[in-house]
């Protein structure tokens, strides 16, 4: 039977498998003369071959799932197969593991095989020395890279040249670095300007008098390149005694820079020209320029205060140029230096105004020098006649003499507060002293009073918070009704927001829990138009019986932009790519901060290279671009912008290792969010790891039971690993809470024996509402909160996935 079926089966595995690789596979085809061959041989030599082929199939198409850990398990047993269909398989597993970053599979899989470099046009050389480097042995890398160069027609010469360079950077070789850069430029015509800048760099590191000249050739490229290149090229000038020639050079490509927009890389040129005019022959050219930087607005605040630091350095600086620095100080976040430079300014006899006063006081109490600032704003109150500005002036000296504390500086400043709120009354510096009166009351019905007198003055900072303590205080005096008019009132005044979403629910389930459905409904629906991504719009819209995205869903705000901006940022997205191909981890930063600023005003490329940083594994610059345009956007969703700040990432994995443990792939995403926002690699500070946050413990005894017998701490960086085990320990957390989601995550976060004695603290089953609000650690409470958040958040976008 065995010789009969073995040669039968050959033959289906040729019929099926045939089409697909000669299709799909390229190099891979080799399997198929080994197909063709297989009828011919007795069922024992057909048996192994048979089974690479089917391993292939399938570790290919774990691959193409976005399983590679999967199909590195899969093929690893048919490595030893001779000829090229060994070959296929074992550069199949290597690429598996290149996927999972197994480099020291890799290399174990590819080491002292004769066959590398020229099996596949020598990818599996440009493998091996890619592990090499990776694992730190740059000998071997320096030789794999040359080996790969040495083939004829390589294909990825530009990459392996490029990365040649690095390590020989590394090792001191600049020369021969320069030459593998330039070599890479041509190679890799994308980014060659990077390229051309790394060859730069290293001839001006081995002294090259040819440097200059070399830099001066070049011409276009991206904004963060091109400063670069002009920064070494300066230096180049400078070296050859021609510092004049270096400040017009820059001088003319800092204007050049400043038209096209890119105001960053402009500040920065004129920054450095600054400095050589200070040590050239017209120093007093270089302060004037200090100043110019320091002040302007369109420069990042960084350069601005780096100007400002050094205009500082010299001698006579002239009121004008103290406010320049006072400027530049503030916007980098320095209040304390800021004040400085303003009080300065005064000094040297530029004439104040009250509002400058005022605001020096401002800078001070920022700073926490509270005595500074009170002197301040009493001589602000002395100076201003704006009723508004004089009450915030008054305020503030009460604030600051707070803040010094001291049992009699607060008594002080408490009638002060009074004082104000009586010699002021209806200003917003007025509503905030009875805010700070109704904090340091001494009953709650005292407090309540304060509270009250505050939120009736609406243009006060404090007027919200004022208003929703009126609720909270109410309720805790058991005035339901008073609690329900103050957080009505709090709705309507405060439609949009999260703490609105709170407020909104809480006051539906106080009309439900009273028998006044009619009058629950609204709120709740208050609830999900306040920020339908918040927790308790979830819970709003689970009463309601729908999903809160749907009506953001059915209408979504428009994205505006040019026609242009989808292909200019796709643009980026490329060179972006190039560059972590190439390993220029600092150009590729620099390209992306540049690109960052250059889209300032271009919401919708922005959107599109967040979309480009989650599709290339970079959820976290992804979700930071999102929440920046939803913040740009007033907080209006739309599904592109939902799916970038709720991405789901490794779906075809989370969803296999769900399965296999039986429980909601979209559960479990929801997690992954919360834990690790789908950074493989994370580790947190207790050591925390992986897309689950597994303790390397846990993980260690969770190993045997998921089949896993070689258990090491690093297995928990792959994805596949870690979920498997993540998915496993939720899967015994939710069976031991029978099923309830929310006891299964206070476990996960906090333990199982937290767990346990909050259920039996809190009654749980009784009011699901008050369990979660009662769960002791702040951090186990939002955490429980934020994941069912987000598994009702993705459920609605990936659900029907």
């Amino acid at each position: 039977m065995l010789a009969v079926g073995i040669p039968a089966a050959v033959l289906a595995v040729a019929m099926i498998a045939g089409p697909l690789l000669s299709a799909e596979w390229g190099w891979r085809t080799p399997l198929l003369d080994d197909l063709e061959s297989l009828t011919e041989l007795d069922a024992v030599r057909a048996l192994p071959r048979t089974e690479a082929v089917l391993a292939a199939l399938e570790g290919q198409r774990q691959l193409d799932a976005g399983l590679p850990y999967a199909a590195w398990q899969t093929l690893r047993k048919h490595i030893d197969l001779d000829g090229q269909a060994g070959q296929t398989v074992n550069l199949l597993a290597a690429e598996a593991a290149f996927e999972w970053g197994g480099w020291s599979e890799v290399r174990a899989l590819l080491a002292e095989r004769p066959w590398v470099s020229e099996f596949a046009g020598g990818e599996g050389a440009l493998l091996l020395a890619r592990a090499e480097q990776e694992l730190g042995d740059e000998t071997a890398a320096i030789r794999g890279y040359r080996s790969y160069l040495a083939i004829p027609n390589a294909p990825e010469r530009g990459i392996a040249s490029a990365r040649l360079g690095g390590l020989l950077a590394e090792r001191g070789d600049h020369v021969t670095a320069a030459l593998f850069f330039e070599a890479a430029a041509a190679g890799v015509p994308e980014v060659a300007d990077w390229l051309r800048v790394k060859q730069v760099e290293q001839l001006v590191e081995a002294g090259d008098p040819m440097a200059t000249s070399v830099a001066s050739r070049q011409t276009g490229g991206s904004a963060a390149a091109r400063l670069r290149r002009l920064e070494l090229e300066a230096s180049g000038w400078i070296t050859a005694a021609e510092t004049e020639r270096a400040i017009d050079r820059l001088d003319w490509e800092a204007r050049v820079l400043s038209a096209e927009g890119a105001y960053a890389e402009a500040g920065q040129l004129q920054l450095d020209r600054a400095r050589l005019l200070l040590r050239s022959m017209r120093p007093e050219v270089g302060r004037e320029l200090l100043r110019v930087v320091a002040e302007d607005t369109r420069a990042p605040a960084t350069i601005r205060r780096d100007a400002a630091a050094e205009l500082g350095e010299l001698d006579g600086l002239t009121a004008g140029e103290e406010l320049a620095r006072a400027s530049a100080y503030e916007a980098g976040s320095r209040p304390g230096l800021a004040a400085r430079s303003l009080r300065r300014t005064f000094e040297l006899g530029d004439s104040s105004t009250p509002e400058q006063v005022l605001h020096l006081a401002d800078l001070l109490f920022e700073e926490s020098d509270y005595g500074g600032a009170r002197s301040e704003y009493e001589r602000a109150d002395e100076v201003l006649t704006d009723p508004e500005a004089k009450a915030s002036a008054v305020l503030g000296a009460a604030r600051s003499l707070h803040r010094r504390g001291g049992s009699r500086n607060r008594q002080k400043a408490l009638e002060e507060y009074r004082g104000i709120a009586e010699d002021h009354a209806g200003t917003a510096a007025a509503g905030s002293a009875l805010f700070y009166l109704g904090d340091a009351a001494s009953t709650r019905e005292s407090g309540l009073a304060y509270y009250r007198r505050a939120a009736a003055i609406p243009s006060s900072p404090n007027a919200r918070e004022a208003l929703f303590r009126v609720g909270d205080r109410s309720l805790r005096l058991d005035d339901t009704a008073g609690a329900i008019r103050a957080w009505e009132q709090y709705v309507a005044r405060y439609p949009r927001g999260e703490p609105t979403s709170d407020v909104a629910y809480e006051v539906g389930r106080l009309h439900e829990t009273a028998g006044r459905a009619a009058r629950a409904r609204p709120m709740y629906q208050a609830a999900m138009s306040a920020d339908p991504v918040s927790y308790y719009a979830v819970r709003a819209a689970e009463k309601l019986g729908v999903n809160s995205l749907d009506d953001v869903l059915a209408e979504p705000e428009p994205w505006v932009g040019l026609a242009s901006e989808p292909a200019e940022a796709a643009a980026v997205l490329r060179r972006l790519d190039q560059l972590d191909e190439l390993g220029l981890e600092e150009a590729w930063e620099a390209e992306y901060e540049s690109a960052l600023r250059s889209f300032e005003r271009q919401p919708l490329a922005r959107l599109v290279l967040a979309e480009g940083m989650r599709d290339r594994f970079r959820p976290v610059e992804g979700i930071r671009l999102g929440r920046q345009l939803l913040s740009e956007r007033n907080g209006e969703w739309d599904e592109r912008l939902l799916r970038v700040v709720f991405p789901f990432l490794y779906q075809e994995a989370i969803v296999a290792e769900a399965q296999r443990a039986d429980i909601d792939p979209i559960f479990y995403a929801a997690l992954v969010r919360q834990e690790s926002a789908f950074q493989a690699a994370v580790k947190s500070r207790v050591g925390a790891t992986g897309l689950g946050q597994i303790m390397p413990s846990t993980g260690r005894w969770l190993a045997s039971a998921v089949g896993i017998t070689d258990y090491q701490q690093s297995l928990l960086e792959i994805p596949e690993v870690n979920l498997r085990m993540g998915t496993r320990y939720i899967r015994d957390l939710l069976r031991r809470y029978n099923g309830a989601e929310d006891l299964a995550l206070a476990g996960y976060n906090a333990g199982p024996g937290r767990a346990d004695r909050w259920r039996r603290q809190f009654n749980y089953g009784r009011d699901t509402d008050r369990f979660r609000e009662a769960i002791p650690f702040d951090e186990t409470r939002h955490y429980v909160k934020i994941v069912l958040r987000n598994e009702s958040v993705y459920r609605r976008l990936y659900g029907k996935d």
